[in-house]
């Protein structure tokens, strides 16, 4: 996994903070494999059932936050679906990869 102690603090408490403790949060994507170079922080927030305008806010929140705190870091967040809402290829991807941080 490529990314440094304090970072996972960082994305971990700002995550905490903003969708609250009891949701699980995954990187997926180039930044798992360590054999890889470059590539953002791609991020799978499960357990987080709001409204599609909460999800939303609570997105630009968390990568305001995050930005502060790690500063020029390219960050995807992909929340997981929920009821009723279509199973994309992107959520494929990172239940299928995802490492929970």
């Amino acid at each position: 996994m490529r990314l440094t102690q304090f970072q996972i603090a960082t994305l971990k408490q700002v995550a905490g903070e903003v969708f609250g403790s009891e949701i699980q949060l995954y990187l997926f994507g180039s930044r798992v494999d360590d054999q890889r170079a470059g590539g953002d922080i791609d991020l799978y927030v499960v357990g987080f059932n709001r409204s599609i305008e909460q999800q939303v806010d609570a997105k630009i929140s968390f990568l305001a936050k995050v930005k502060m705190v790690l500063g020029e870091q390219r960050v995807d967040l992909v929340f997981a679906p929920q009821e009723g809402q279509p199973h994309l290829p992107i959520h494929q991807q990172a239940e299928l990869t995802g490492v929970l941080l």
